[in-house]
This record gives structure tokens, C-alpha cells and sequence, in this order.
């Protein structure tokens, strides 16, 4: 056993008296144990408690676990792999990703790429489109939205075809693959899919997917035409940036603006893009 010298002692026992004083303290609340998870994460990883009483659905689908609980302050929410996609208070994630009342989608063709949930689909159709081609890969997210989230979806889910839709339940790059063959353009491409990832760089394989939809998405665009997204929170500046990023590197050579909404089961801002050709 090592003796200091008193000196020293004495220095040491100041340095921790000092260090060790409460100059400011606060009690964090208990975490809620139980049988319903009430525990999600922000885009940068934030613990976020919400009010959720209910699971009202749940199935692992082939593709990912699908869940619809009940939150007090945010109705039905749509949970996909633990996290928080969509909820029925969240019509302004919609509205955003949309530009509602920035766009005009009358007469205008449209292909959304994911979007599963149906909200971004009834919300177009009301916007008087030519038609609107929904590329959807899970059957069992359209199925759990249609029966508990109809005040985000409406009825745009309980048939495949109407009068100016379609819903096709298949691989979107598969099918995406097949209108660059035929030649197929829209005035609208909507990539409501896999949010952009935390990395250091972007690489692996979200990424890559993200690279291939950018690609074929422009390949489907008509001249004027539009490639709109969600990203990240804005509290996630970094993947927003190599987004951008990946943006500059796209060929033909594409412009693009950024918007932002606060979402209420994000409890966040989130991040939305505008792409389009440069001139």
C-alpha cells in the first residue's frame, strides 16, 4: 500500500471536495415497467416516454415486426420495427412530404415507392390526380392500417383499384426496373421508404438501396418532374448532409430544396426533399 506524502493528501482532498460537490441536482422519473412498450428513440437516439395504453396490432410480417398501439395524446400509432411511423395526429408529416399547396397534382401522374400506411395516398387523391400508382411491398402494413388507422387512410386501402389508383403489392425497384424498360414517366416520384441512416459515411447497404431509388427514380421522371422524400430529424444534420451529398452526384444533374415540419409522434422536426432536374 502506497502512502502520499501529506502535501499531496491534503491536495487531493481538495481536488475531490471540489469535484465531487452537488452545485445542481435533479430527480429523473422512475422508467414504467409493464406489458405495452411505452419507451422510443429520437432520430439521434433520444429516449422519448410515450402515453401508449394499448397494443391493438401486432404480426412479424416476412419483411419487419408491424405493430398499431394506442397512444392518449396521438391515437393510433403504426410502428414498424420498434419505431414510430406514423400516428393519426401526424396529417402534417403527410401534408409536408406532399407540399400541399406548393405542388399542384391535378391531372398530374404519380407513383408513390413504399407507403404502406395509405396517408399519403388519400391525401393525393384528393388532390384530383390523373392517376396514382402505389408501389407497396408489405400486404400485412396495408392490412393493420386499413382496419385501425382509417382517419389517416380513409377507405384508399380497402381496394386495390378505384377509378383514378393502383395498388400493387410487389418489390418497387423490381417494378420501378420494369417502367424504365417500357419507358414509363411521371410528373411525380414519391420515395416514402426506409429512412436516410445514422453512419459516419454513407455506406452499406440502406445506403445502397438509397443510391438505387435515387437512380431510378430520376430515370422515371418526366423533364419537369419531381422526386420528393422524407430524410432524418433535423437534429441529425450529419446524414442530412451526405444526403445532399448524395444529391450532387446524381446524372442528369438535379436541383433540390428542403422543408421541415414538427411532427407530433416524432416528437421532432423532420426533414423532407424536393428534387428536380436543373434546367
Amino acid at each position: 500500500m502506497c502512502t502520499l506524502p501529506p502535501q499531496l493528501s491534503g491536495n487531493l482532498q481538495e481536488v475531490l471536495s471540489d469535484k465531487l460537490q452537488s452545485k445542481k441536482s435533479h430527480r429523473l422519473p422512475a422508467i414504467k415497467r409493464g406489458t405495452v412498450d411505452r419507451y422510443f428513440i429520437t432520430s439521434d437516439e433520444r429516449i422519448l416516454e410515450y402515453d401508449i395504453d394499448e397494443v391493438l396490432f401486432e404480426e412479424k410480417s416476412p419483411y419487419q415486426k408491424v405493430q398499431i398501439v394506442h397512444s392518449k395524446s396521438f391515437g393510433n400509432l403504426l410502428l414498424l420495427d420498434d419505431l414510430q411511423n406514423l400516428s393519426e395526429r401526424d396529417l402534417i408529416y403527410t401534408e409536408t412530404l406532399m407540399q400541399r399547396g406548393k405542388e399542384d397534382y391535378r391531372d398530374k401522374e404519380i407513383v408513390i415507392l413504399g407507403g404502406g400506411d395509405g396517408a399519403l395516398l388519400w391525401e393525393l387523391l384528393k388532390e384530383q390526380p390523373k392517376f396514382v400508382t402505389m408501389l407497396e411491398l408489405d400486404k400485412v402494413v396495408m392490412d393493420a392500417c386499413k382496419k385501425y388507422m382509417r382517419s389517416a387512410c380513409g377507405d384508399c386501402l380497402d381496394n386495390y383499384n378505384g377509378s383514378n389508383y393502383e395498388i400493387i403489392v410487389d418489390d418497387c425497384v423490381k417494378v420501378l426496373n420494369n417502367y424504365i424498360k417500357e419507358g414509363r414517366k411521371f410528373d411525380y416520384v414519391f420515395g416514402d421508404l426506409t429512412d436516410v441512416p445514422i453512419s459516419p459515411t454513407p455506406q452499406g447497404e440502406v445506403w445502397d438501396f438509397i443510391r438505387l431509388i435515387l437512380n431510378n427514380s430520376l430515370k422515371v421522371l418526366k423533364p419537369d418532374g419531381k422526386y420528393m422524400t422524407h430524410a432524418n430529424g433535423a437534429s441529425s444534420p450529419t446524414s442530412l448532409e451526405m444526403l445532399e451529398s448524395e444529391f450532387s452526384k446524381l446524372q442528369p444533374s438535379v436541383t433540390f430544396t428542403q422543408d421541415s415540419a414538427f411532427v407530433p409522434s416524432f416528437m421532432e422536426d423532420w426533414v423532407f426533399y424536393q428534387v428536380s432536374f436543373k434546367k
